[in-house]
């Protein structure tokens, strides 16, 4: 039985070309549309390399999947576009239920930084400050930070709350040989105060908006 969805079950990895902003022009082999469709859908559950990683956290060893949803939009409070988190794992374990929001990345970056992203509009003001009380950070401090770090960890910790689960984790899916996008990524978690050291491992928790927060990243080879 398929534990994939979206709108609909989600049975083969191309179920998820209709819901991806751009359709088939993000579905090809080497980006991450493609590559995280066919590691997740193919393994039927947790992928092995990600299951590998999360057990090297007593919180989150052994987990099992409830339900995976790809392209999940998760509204973050303020007027404006969604974040479409690529794939909100729900799972659970001997700990109880967690929200994992999974971020699938070959060589494409985060997108831009927050000093870019913020053009000093009210909508945009309004909607940093928001993140930056749920996250705990002060607005001066992420001028150097991508804007989808910000929205994507946020992402995490409201999608616990609403399936009333109290342990999140924003975790980075990566098929890149050469680990792109992984300073900035690290720059991130040492400005959360929960540091990743290195690929291939899970943060220390930090408590958001009474949600036990983590971060992570994990490295994969593409789909052959």
């Amino acid at each position: 039985m398929s534990r994939f969805f979206h709108a609909q079950e989600i049975a083969n990895p191309e179920d998820v070309i209709p819901f991806l902003a751009k359709q088939e022009r993000h579905w090809k082999r080497g980006y991450s549309a493609y590559e995280l469709a066919h590691s997740w859908v193919n393994a039927g559950g947790i992928p092995a390399p990600v299951r590998s990683v999360l057990d090297t956290c007593d919180d989150y060893a052994g987990v099992t999947l409830g339900e995976g949803l790809f392209e999940r939009a998760v509204a973050l409070r303020t007027p404006g576009r969604k974040s479409q988190t690529d794939l909100l794992a729900l799972v659970n374990s001997a700990h109880g239920n967690a929200v994992i929001a999974v971020e699938g990345k070959v060589d494409e970056p985060f997108g831009d930084l927050v000093s870019t992203w913020n053009d000093g509009s009210h909508g945009k003001e309004r909607r940093l400050k928001a993140l930056c009380a749920s996250l705990g950070l002060g607005i001066a401090a992420v001028d150097t930070i991508h804007y989808q770090l910000l929205h994507r960890t946020a992402s995490a910790i409201y999608e616990s709350q609403r399936y009333r689960a109290r342990r999140a984790v924003m975790l980075v899916h990566s098929f890149s040989v050469i680990d792109t996008s992984f300073p900035d990524f690290q720059s991130f978690s040492r400005l959360m105060g929960i540091p990743v050291k290195a690929v291939n491992r899970v943060s220390e928790e930090r408590e958001c908006e009474g949600i036990r927060l983590r971060l992570a990243w994990v490295k994969d080879q593409p789909h052959m």
